[in-house]
């Protein structure tokens, strides 16, 4: 007998305070597919829909239908109309159906108005029309989970690594948990421990140097002692604006609601024992740029955390290059990355050496300061920045950046790009002719992913804090949704 699943994608990380919503056209700039081939752009990758091949390899008794294929770089809420349409499409590819499974791979901090839950919306959808159909999810270390949803799916599993290298790793776990209970061989049972405790996303990492690690690791380490399948420890995301906001446990149990009840507040217990230390001290660019000399370990890249894409940034905050450029530092730098469409063509219409007065940055809003105005030299042109992640972050997954420019002013090359896309993998400093053998300082727009394949280059990485939608001083943004308790009583630090 052939036993089907169904499978989903839906990859959003909500930054309320970002001026980019949520729209289609955000998707379509990064993946919007649907049906088999939608699914094949995923075999061999390091994503969860890669798991799902290796699922199928292996148990040749299984077949999978793939439907919407959907993520988008940290954005704004997803439009009501246009979720809608997504939980319509995908109950319309599930009905009249038997399925065996239903396999979703979401983040759990996409937001609509209202500070909703879409990810929450769209499995009530699912559950009400499927009852007895298993279902399984995974979830990203950063997701925002109401408790609700905990009690709508059989199997939930999270990631453990930030950077985030091990989705193909999460997705494996998901579906080997899925057919246990396929086969009856598990009947799982759910427990989740919410925080009142909302945390800065830039000191979350699971290496050795973050509180995180820590906590993961007792995590993992309980759920062999204690046989739990699987134990998840979620961060959160502050800058998204909603009710289910703050960091929280999952725990995942075979028949044992008690066992999972305990370890979810046990370790519940460990990350607020350990919550004082994901705050830190975070400089200004200007700051750390003064502290350079002839002596220091070279290549240094800083990165400024406040308008990182995949924390919702938008690629357009001025602060750290104004800063970069009145330094007029001897050595040379490149500042990755500016969103700016417009500026693309006016460097493509003046062609390569030419030199254009340019308005660089603050071109979304003026909300983190006005424009750079400078002169520059038009040094490069790309018709089609595009190329497949050569680090161990979304590993072999294409990338675009649109056709890009890179100007240069004095010491420093500074791109800008068509779409607003993550600058974290080796191949886009490559496909602009910036090598750290020469190149002394990076500037990025970027945050934790971009150690992952990059902290190999540099002899230091500095975390900066600029004015900018993702800043590291969350509890100045306009909160709606989120409960005051979470953040009232915070210590940012300085």
């Amino acid at each position: 007998m052939t036993r089907k699943l169904a499978v989903f994608r839906l990859i959003h990380e909500t930054n309320s305070f970002s001026v980019d919503p949520g729209t289609r056209e955000r998707f379509q700039e990064c993946e919007w597919g649907h049906g088999p081939a939608a699914g094949e752009e995923h075999r061999g990758t390091e994503t969860e829909i890669a798991a799902v091949f290796d699922f199928l390899d292996v148990h040749k008794d299984w077949e999978a239908s793939f439907f919407r294929m959907a993520s988008a770089n940290p954005c704004g809420d997803i439009p009501e109309d246009f979720f809608a349409e997504i939980r319509d499409e995908l109950m319309a590819d599930l009905a009249g159906h038997a399925w065996d499974g239903i396999f979703l791979s979401l983040h759990g901090a996409a937001t609509m108005e209202g500070g909703r839950s879409s990810e929450l919306e769209l499995v009530r959808a699912i559950r009400s029309a499927f009852p007895e159909v298993p279902l399984a999810v995974t979830m990203d270390l950063h997701a925002n989970i109401a408790p609700e949803l905990i009690g709508l799916v059989d199997i939930s599993v999270g990631y453990k690594t930030h950077p985030h290298v091990d989705m193909r790793v999460v997705g494996a776990a998901s579906l080997r948990h899925l057919l246990a209970m396929v086969r009856g061989d598990i009947r799982p049972t759910h427990a989740i421990a919410k925080l009142p405790l909302l945390l800065p996303s830039v000191n979350m990492r699971t290496t050795e140097d973050g509180p995180m690690h820590d906590v993961v690791a007792q995590a993992q380490l309980r759920a062999v002692q204690e046989g739990a399948l699987d134990i998840t420890v979620y961060g959160g995301f502050p800058y998204g604006d909603c009710t289910m906001a703050g960091a929280c446990v999952t725990v995942l149990t075979d028949n044992d609601q008690p066992l999972a009840d305990r370890l979810a507040e046990e370790i519940g217990q460990v990350l607020w024992d350990h919550r004082r230390r994901f705050f830190l001290e975070m400089p200004p660019m200007a700051d750390v740029l003064d502290t350079l000399s002839d002596d220091t370990a070279f290549p240094i890249a800083i990165v400024d955390n406040a308008d990182n894409p995949g924390s919702g940034g938008g690629g357009d905050t001025p602060g750290q290059l104004r800063s970069l450029l009145a330094a007029e530092l001897p050595w040379k730098a490149a500042f990755c990355f500016l969103h700016d469409p417009q500026l693309v063509q006016i460097a493509r219409q003046a062609g390569i050496g030419a030199t254009i007065q340019a308005r660089m940055g603050g071109q979304k809003t003026l909300a983190y300061g006005a424009p750079v105005e400078a002169e520059v030299e038009v040094v490069k042109l790309i018709d089609d920045c595009t190329y497949n992640n050569s680090g161990p972050q979304n590993h072999g997954l294409v990338t675009h950046h649109g056709p890009t420019a890179v100007l240069r002013k004095g010491n420093v090359s500074v791109v800008v790009t068509s779409i607003c896309q993550g600058v974290s993998d080796p191949e886009f400093y490559a496909m602009h002719d910036i090598s750290f053998d020469d190149t002394r300082i990076l500037a990025a727009k970027a945050k934790n992913h971009f150690r992952a394949a990059m902290a190999p280059v540099f002899g230091r990485i500095v975390s900066i804090d600029e004015p900018g939608p993702a800043a590291y001083d969350f509890t100045r943004l306009p909160f709606r949704h989120v409960p005051r308790e979470l953040y009232k009583d915070v210590d940012i630090g300085r």
